[in-house]
């Protein structure tokens, strides 16, 4: 084995203390330390990520239940490493103070600011190496277009790694600015994702219904939202044509809209309660039999591969997904465990599928999470070319 490294990996919980978004970065945190690496986790609020507290529903300068929510995560998960939270709104360090911080850097091989949510400050050494994952694709390359200033960001890393597989090679349109877009998939440390019976779940699936509409995007002189509601919209009917329950949770959904899904079917419950807490949303991926969803309009019309990382979670769980195809199918094997769609009928026909033999798609999800997304494969290849 490589000799251990010491790593800062820049991310963000307290700003947005729930399980699903926790686990996009514990899956790193807890991939790398079980690889045996010195991890050291960096929170920077930056200008923009005020604090979000569940229990409020409501977002200020004041830090303190994502501090809690931060360590008793930790805690819970027997992860003994160092962390670092910085608000700039009140110019105050936790964990860490700014003297230590800069210690850590100095001596760091490698800094790894998962989705590009990490300031790199001037009066911050930089580590000896620096990587970016774009966990964005399609928003991220179209915003360098328009943002000089967030294209500058990106150029000061070192490597820059993508969700979009295909991005820079032919099944992609996207620019790419230059740059050479390393491919990399969403890492499950899978020993925390094990495979129980489901019981007499459902498939189920969390999300938003509207994003920021200035998130909408316009490529070729197409424009693409960046909300799911159009696409779950063309979907009203799919529990009449299938077997299974089908359960959905969606922040802001109108109350119209909800009366319209029941009405159609569709179980609907507060995602809030699955996504509580790590434990929570992982409980609520296993007590389910599956997940079912869809992509974002820019995810759709642009095809980049882009996988989702909570669909991965459901894979290495055991349970079969069905969702949009984005590209995925490219890279990703289908027709057992994992189908992609592009219309109601197929993705009613890929439901019936799975209702003829739900052991076999149910192994056939934890065999794809093998091969595709365990950490032990995926954190190795991408610390090989982060250290140039």
């Amino acid at each position: 084995m490589p000799r251990p490294l010491t790593i800062v990996v820049g991310g963000y919980i307290v700003a947005y203390p729930l399980g699903g978004m926790t686990w996009h970065h514990l899956n790193y945190l807890l991939g790398l330390h079980e690889l045996g690496h010195e991890i050291i986790f960096l929170e920077d609020s930056g200008s923009y990520a005020h604090p979000y507290n569940p229990l409020t529903n409501s977002v200020g300068d004041d830090p303190e239940y994502g501090l809690e929510y931060l360590k008793r995560t930790f805690a819970d998960f027997g992860l003994p490493i160092k962390w670092c939270y910085y608000s700039e709104f009140l110019d105050r360090y936790w964990g860490l103070t700014f003297e230590e911080l800069n210690q850590t850097l100095k001596r760091a091989d490698l800094m790894l600011c998962v989705s590009g949510v990490t300031p790199i400050r001037e009066n911050r050494p930089r580590a000896r190496r620096m990587m970016v994952i774009d966990t964005d694709p399609v928003f991220t390359q179209l915003r360098m277009g328009r943002d000089a200033g967030y294209l500058k960001y990106f150029q000061q890393f070192d490597a820059i790694a993508t969700f979009g597989r295909l991005i820079g090679t032919p099944s992609c349109p996207l620019p790419t600015h230059g740059f050479n877009w390393i491919p990399t998939n969403q890492p499950i440390a899978l020993a925390h994702w094990p495979v129980v019976s489901p019981g007499d779940g459902a498939f189920t699936t969390i999300g938003k219904w509207e994003q920021a509409g200035e998130r909408d995007v316009e490529f070729n002189g197409k424009k693409y939202s960046s909300s799911k509601s159009i696409e779950w919209m063309k979907l009203l009917d799919l529990p009449r044509q299938v077997p299974w329950e089908m359960q959905l949770g969606q922040l802001n959904m109108p109350k119209e809209i909800q009366t319209q899904f029941a009405a159609a079917g569709w179980k609907l419950f507060d995602p809030a309660a699955a996504s509580v807490s790590c434990s929570a949303y992982g409980d609520f991926i296993r007590h389910s039999i599956g997940e079912f969803t869809v992509a974002k309009g820019i995810y759709r019309g642009i095809p980049t591969g882009w996988f989702s990382d909570r669909s991965a979670a459901y894979l290495a769980s055991g349970r079969p997904v069905v969702t949009q195809s984005t590209g995925f199918e490219k890279w990703l094997p289908t027709g057992e465990g994992l189908f992609n769609f592009v219309d109601l009928p197929q993705a009613a026909d890929a439901l019936n599928t799975i209702a003829t033999d739900y052991p076999r798609h149910s192994a056939a999800a934890r065999a794809i999470a093998e091969t595709y997304f365990d950490s032990r494969k995926i954190l190795p290849n991408l610390l090989t070319v982060a250290m140039g």
